[in-house]
């Protein structure tokens, strides 16, 4: 038997301005561990943010995560997803010279790298090398938050299956 957390459609439309401002400041404290970590802006953010994701989108549609991919080991190049600029554009909806340009910059900075098979992903090592090991506890901290605000609220409930 597993925990399962869903959402509440009518609670969260009486608690928009709460369940708004639990997520946003989700986001905003995100930002702020990624640019005290590896000094991104709000735009950088959005674009590693994508990327970041887009390279582990493989592994994580798995129903069982296998134990060695869940950690800090660098993916083996065939768990990883490189991701083109255009699709970083549509998926964030920022223009494809924008995001161009940032990720020209990014790839200088060794934030990202290209990848031979197309696209960009994060460099294999980026855990551990970008420093994001300590970062995740106070990620987790301000999610576990949000997410007691939101349960608070009847906005989510947890369940069990």
């Amino acid at each position: 038997m597993g925990t399962r957390v869903t959402t509440n459609t009518a609670k969260m439309a009486e608690n928009w301005r709460v369940a708004m401002t639990a997520l946003s400041n989700q986001f905003l404290t995100t930002h702020r561990a990624l640019s005290e970590t590896i000094q991104l802006g709000p735009t950088e953010t959005l674009i590693f943010l994508t990327i970041s994701v887009a390279n582990v989108q493989r592994v994580m549609r798995e129903r069982a995560i296998p134990p060695e991919l869940r950690g800090t080991t660098p993916l083996p190049p065939e768990a990883s997803v490189p991701i083109s600029r255009n699709a970083i554009s549509a998926a964030t909806g920022l223009p494809r010279e924008t995001v161009r340009r940032q990720v020209a910059n990014m790839i200088a900075r060794g934030l990202i790298v290209e990848d031979p098979r197309g696209g960009v992903t994060p460099p294999p090592d980026i855990i551990s090398a970008g420093g994001f090991e300590p970062v995740l506890e106070g990620l987790m901290t301000e999610f576990a938050r949000t997410v007691e605000t939101l349960c608070r609220t009847g906005a989510l409930a947890v369940g069990h299956d």
